[in-house]
């Protein structure tokens, strides 16, 4: 099998980056996702500021027009030793994009992002569209809210039931169909299928073996692992 040589997102490793931006954050899951996984950076995005000052979060860079922020919340962080990179409203990026291109500029080993789903379904839209860029570089980046865990894959990877994030798991093709997807070590295997746009043939497959293999020869898989 050929596999995905970056690191999980959900690992231990020396550079990881949580970007919490303005979308919807379930903040008893933010406080105890991050007690669990240590990040040595952190970046707020415009509202997703509200939420870090509020859960006391050590923040290293601040990003955003800031026009959903208190003046009182911002001047504390104006006067303390955090970056502050601030950006008009009429730009030709979201700010979340401007967030993880910093993170990458800090040679980001993985990127989670949290608030990055919500109401606005454009956005959220956008900020699975934006987990492309770190793909591009071998980064591995997710986006994480109390149900779901979402990224990018672009070559065959392993998904071990121990570890995975809840009890189904999805595909979709992503910018172009894939080729070849086998699916080992699910309740529902698949040997050699070319994944169009439009199937909702890879949706809520399960985890059998302690192992589950996803293999596929070409093209760009997004993956959800998602619990009710």
């Amino acid at each position: 099998m050929r596999k995905d040589k970056r690191k999980e997102c959900s690992s231990d490793m020396e550079n990881r980056v949580l970007i919490i931006t303005g979308g919807n954050v379930d903040e008893t899951f933010l406080k105890r996702y991050r007690n669990v996984h240590p990040y040595s950076e952190i970046i707020a995005v415009d509202h997703g500021l509200v939420t870090a000052d509020r859960l006391n979060l050590p923040l290293n860079v601040i990003v955003g027009d800031f026009d959903s922020v208190s003046e009182n919340i911002l001047r504390k962080y104006q006067n303390s030793n955090v970056q502050i990179a601030t950006f008009p409203t009429e730009k030709d990026k979201t700010d979340t994009e401007i967030a993880i291109e910093i993170a990458l500029s800090h040679n980001a080993d993985a990127i989670d992002l949290i608030g990055a789903t919500g109401s606005r379904l454009d956005h959220t839209l956008a900020n699975l569209h934006l987990l492309l860029h770190p793909l591009e570089k071998q980064v591995n980046a997710c986006i994480l809210d109390a149900h779901n865990k979402v990224y990018l894959k672009k070559d065959s990877f392993l998904i071990r039931k121990s570890e995975q994030y809840g009890e189904y798991v999805s595909f979709l093709p992503f910018h172009g169909d894939v080729f070849g997807l086998t699916l080992e070590g699910f309740k529902y295997p698949l040997q050699g299928v070319h994944l169009t746009a439009g199937e909702s043939l890879c949706i809520s497959n399960e985890i059998i073996e302690e192992e589950a293999k996803v293999i596929f020869d070409k093209g760009i898989l997004v993956v959800f692992e998602t619990r009710d």
